[in-house]
C-alpha cells in the first residue's frame, strides 16, 4: 500500500514539475510589452492559446500592465490592470461573445489558480459577466469572479473594452480596463493613461 501511495505522489510530482517548467518558458518570453505605463506597473506578455484559456480560440498576443497595488487586497489598486489583445484576425466580438470570453478568461485563470496553490480539488465559483455596448467599438460592464490569488473571496470588476483596427499591422486590438474601483475613482485615469507603442495610422 506504501509503496503505491509513494508511485502516485511521484507521478504527481512529475507532473507538477513538467507543467512548471513549460508555464515558466511560457510566461518568459521574448515579447516586448507594447503597453507605455510607469516603472512601478508590472509587464507580462502572453501568446495564444492562453495557457489558462485555451478555449478561446484566438492568433496574436496579449499584453499586460498591472497597478502597483494590484496584488494587495487592502490597496487602492487592488486587481487595477490593463490588457490589450493584439489579434491576428477580427474577432467580430459583441456583448454575447464578450460576456463568453471573459467567463472562460477567468474560470481558466483562476482554476489555474487553485492548481498552483495546490488546491486542486477546490471548487472555484463561475464567473459571471455582464456587459453594454455603448457605442459601436466599445462597451462597459462587470465580472463577477472568484479571486483565487488573494482574497479569496468574489469580487466585481468594473470593466471598459473598446476594440480597433490596427490598419497599417494588419492586426485587431481589444483594449480591457478593469478594477473594483468605482468608475468615478482616480485608479481609473491612471488605466486610461496606458498607451501603446504600435503605429496603427
Amino acid at each position: 500500500m506504501l509503496k503505491k501511495i509513494l508511485k502516485v505522489l511521484l507521478v504527481l510530482f512529475i507532473v507538477i514539475s513538467i507543467g512548471a517548467v513549460y508555464l515558466y518558458f511560457r510566461l518568459n518570453n521574448n515579447i516586448e510589452n507594447v503597453l507605455i505605463a510607469n516603472n512601478n506597473w508590472r509587464s507580462e506578455v502572453l501568446e495564444f492559446p492562453l495557457i489558462f484559456a485555451s478555449d478561446l480560440e484566438y492568433e496574436g498576443e496579449e499584453h499586460i500592465r498591472f497597478a502597483p497595488g494590484w496584488g494587495k487586497k487592502n490597496s487602492e489598486d487592488y486587481f487595477s490592470y490593463v490588457f490589450l489583445w493584439i489579434l491576428e484576425n477580427d474577432p467580430k466580438l459583441n456583448t454575447l461573445e464578450l460576456e463568453n470570453a471573459m467567463n472562460i478568461y477567468f474560470d481558466g485563470l483562476m482554476n489555474t489558480g487553485a492548481v498552483i496553490n495546490f488546491n486542486f480539488f477546490k471548487k472555484i465559483p463561475e464567473t459571471k459577466s455582464s456587459f453594454q455596448q455603448t457605442d459601436k467599438s466599445s462597451f462597459k460592464g462587470a465580472i463577477e469572479v472568484y479571486d483565487e490569488f488573494f482574497s479569496k473571496e468574489i469580487i466585481t470588476l468594473n470593466t471598459k473594452i473598446k476594440i480597433e483596427n490596427c490598419a497599417l499591422k494588419n492586426k485587431y486590438l481589444v483594449w480591457f480596463y478593469l478594477s473594483p474601483q468605482k468608475t468615478q475613482h482616480p485608479i481609473w485615469n491612471k488605466l486610461d493613461n496606458v498607451k501603446n507603442n504600435l503605429t496603427c495610422y
